[in-house]
């Protein structure tokens, strides 16, 4: 049985998620949004090694701990290739236009549409669903019924489509062809704000 934590962090509350089996202690973490130390904490306290990152995307309320997590951790870090340019500009990621850059310039391993991956020892399949950011992505784990969609679909909502490389008609169809026609019962867990499911989502939100 899969574990999942959502920690939300940083100025945004943006949620981080740790995610373990029970044995043999390894666990992923989804974002690495921010405060480093906090989530670094919470590895040591449930005595769990670290490895792999899986990133939705590259905003900097979703990257700003990347790179002092993967220095401690040495943990790969799975993105989209269209995501890789934010991770080392702040006018790209948007973090310029808050006063606050912020970089991380690590490396990483590409993740596309339908790719599939055998990791904590789980089918997990990759969607790509641009429309909020390049290079956006949701994770898939097939047998558990939880999808990771980053900002793309929240509860009762849709991720932002007004920022650079943002598209609404993108956003929205990537998420009517990719999430949607996911099991009912398919728990979403979203960058922001509690989790849902697909079922509740395909019923009653009012963007789709």
């Amino acid at each position: 049985m899969l574990t999942v934590r959502q920690h939300a962090v940083g100025p945004f509350q943006s949620n981080a998620y740790l995610v373990w089996e029970a044995a043999p202690g390894e666990a992923l973490l989804v974002d690495a949004c921010a405060e480093a130390p906090r989530l670094l904490r919470k590895l040591d306290e449930h005595g769990l090694t670290l490895t792999a990152i899986l990133q939705t995307h590259a905003h900097a309320d979703h990257i700003a701990a990347l790179p002092d997590v993967v220095a401690a951790t040495g943990a790969p870090v799975y993105l989209h290739p269209d995501a890789r340019p934010m991770l080392t500009s702040a006018e790209e990621n948007l973090s310029a236009l808050a006063g606050m850059p912020v970089t991380a310039p690590v490396e990483t391993l590409d993740v596309g549409e339908g790719d599939e991956f055998n990791l904590l020892g789980r089918e997990l399949r990759i969607y790509h669903t641009p429309g909020h950011a390049p290079g956006s992505v949701c994770y898939h784990f097939v047998d558990n019924g939880i999808v990771f969609t980053g900002d793309a679909l929240f509860a009762g909502s849709i991720g932002r489509t007004d920022f650079p490389g943002g598209s609404y008609d993108l956003l929205v169809e990537s998420i009517k062809t990719k999430l949607l026609g996911l099991p009912d019962d398919t728990k979403v867990y979203s960058g922001h704000m509690g989790p849902t499911t697909i079922g509740h989502e395909r019923e009653t939100n009012p963007f789709l």
